[in-house]
């Protein structure tokens, strides 16, 4: 009886259409709202109530600038701002329950954090809730699978977001790629033929979107966002 009941049950992680469709779907994001609304879109199809990414930017070697995408409620969010979920992620693999790095936050024991890493720069978190019509045991195994397996296409989308926060020009992008090959300006000019003003143009324009104080704390934040 039991069998019966689990051939009958709609599992869309266990859907090879499902998974190629996510795949598409975050293969297309560039923006921080259409990461979210990929996310929200499969939840709403997959049965999540909470489906959160956590993207945790460097800038620099010490310190991370947040960035969350999905679909979550207000006090979710209020829990996913937690120097233990990054701990957490930047060290471990497995899937946990948030309430294990939250010790004292029973209410959030039905939420799962699950560390996703594999892309040169980025360390990130998904959180989630098992959808209530899965069959319990199942279904941890299956999730784990079926983002095991997306992981690379959501935190590539994850590092293009990062470009349209930094929005650096592919032109500025050239110019910050040799100086960090150490040629001065006048070089970097004759390399790119353009003039010299305008390679200081692009570099203090980089120097301003990355809030840096000079051109080699452009280069290092760039290097760690992976935009060079």
């Amino acid at each position: 009886m039991q069998k019966q009941i689990e051939s009958e049950f709609y599992d869309p992680f266990n859907s090879r259409s499902v998974l190629n469709d996510s795949m598409t779907k975050f293969e297309n994001v560039e923006q921080g709202k259409q990461l979210t609304t990929t996310l929200s879109d499969i939840a709403l199809s997959s049965g999540y109530e909470c489906l959160a990414f956590i993207d945790y930017a460097p800038l620099s070697t010490k310190t991370y600038q947040r960035h969350l995408y999905g679909k979550y409620c207000t006090e979710v969010e209020g829990y996913l701002d937690s120097e233990e979920i990054y701990k957490y992620c930047k060290n471990a693999f497995r899937l946990t329950s948030l309430e294990s790095l939250l010790i004292e936050r029973t209410d959030i024991a039905h939420l799962y954090v699950l560390p996703l890493r594999g892309v040169s720069g980025i360390v990130g978190a998904l959180v989630f809730n098992i959808p209530k019509d899965f069959i319990e045991l199942k279904s941890i195994d299956l999730i784990d699978w079926f983002w095991t397996i997306l992981s690379p296409y959501l935190l590539n989308a994850a590092m293009r977001c990062r470009d349209s926060h930094l929005n650096i020009t592919n032109r500025e992008k050239d110019c910050l790629l040799w100086a960090s090959e150490g040629k001065t300006s006048w070089e970097i000019s004759q390399i790119l033929g353009i003039s010299e003003r305008t390679v200081n143009f692009h570099l203090a324009n980089c120097i301003n979107k990355t809030g840096s104080s000079n051109r080699q704390q452009a280069i290092v934040k760039c290097i760690l966002n992976d935009v060079i």
